[in-house]
């Protein structure tokens, strides 16, 4: 683990201050942690705006076989991946890559930065990344609480809209109570708990057709390549294997979930 790595430097942070969250001299507690749980991710989808056909559903594995499984067309992905060394290693290399402008994505992307504040909120952010950058997608209406808080904070810096959304209780509340949502499986941290050593982060398709990683600890949104609505989540299998599993192969730490059109026109 490097102390200069933002995930690194926000674990340690709620590790030492757990027990007094900062978060509260900012209008509230910290965020509760959601589990990787389609369930759970959808119970706070509904609630912010998804609209009804749209829902995240589990990808249970990277091969060809399994990949068929997961209904089409699919609009982003959701990784969780544990906190170990051999991860950090590899964030630190990508880390260089991105500080000469290699990956950097050139399209303009509702980013936010992941807070120390949040607590472990960073399944609530990769849920927002994954939902705020398929807006093209989805067509939410107008009113959802995510569509509001995007144009509240399209002009602002990911910084901002980091801190912004410490206090959108539109956005807060539903996430809390998908949080304790009866389909969780197991008990939900509590929001002073100890660092929990996995990580979330989301994978969407751009509309110029680009394939982009979403991670509110890394330095920017990060380009893996040209996608198209057929082959992104072949695209996101790869981008998984060799940026992610690659890193840590012999761990079984890993879970993927697919946002899907289960209904409607174009399900698979």
């Amino acid at each position: 683990m490097s102390a200069e790595d933002p995930l690194a430097v926000i674990n340690d942070h709620i590790r030492r201050h757990g027990d007094a969250p900062s978060a509260a001299a900012k209008g509230g507690p910290e965020w509760l942690a959601l589990e990787s749980n389609p369930a759970v991710f959808n119970a706070f989808g509904a609630h912010i705006g998804v609209p009804a056909g749209w829902e995240f559903v589990d990808v249970l594995g990277l091969d060809e076989a399994l990949l068929d499984l997961v209904p089409q067309p699919v609009a982003a992905l959701i990784l969780l991946f544990p906190c170990t060394r051999g991860i950090y290693d590899a964030r630190r290399a990508q880390d260089k890559e991105l500080l000469v402008g290699r990956g950097v994505a050139e399209e303009s992307l509702f980013f936010l930065r992941q807070v120390a504040d949040f607590g472990n909120a960073c399944g609530t952010i990769g849920c927002l990344h994954a939902l705020s950058n398929s807006l093209h997608i989805l067509n939410m209406v107008e009113g959802a609480a995510l569509v509001n808080f995007v144009h509240a904070q399209s002009g602002a810096t990911p910084e901002e809209r980091g801190e912004a959304l410490l206090t959108a209780d539109a956005l807060k509340a539903p996430s809390d109570a998908a949080a304790v949502h009866a389909a969780a499986q197991t008990v939900c941290p509590a929001r002073d708990g100890r660092p929990l050593d996995h990580h979330f982060v989301a994978f969407v398709q751009t509309p110029g057709g680009r394939f982009v990683e979403l991670d509110g600890t890394k330095r920017c949104p990060i380009d893996h390549g040209p996608t198209s609505p057929e082959n992104f989540l072949s695209d996101a299998a790869s981008v998984v294997l060799r940026q992610f599993v690659a890193a840590e192969p012999d761990l079984h730490g890993f879970a993927v979930m697919a946002l899907a059109r289960t209904e409607g026109d174009g399900a698979g």
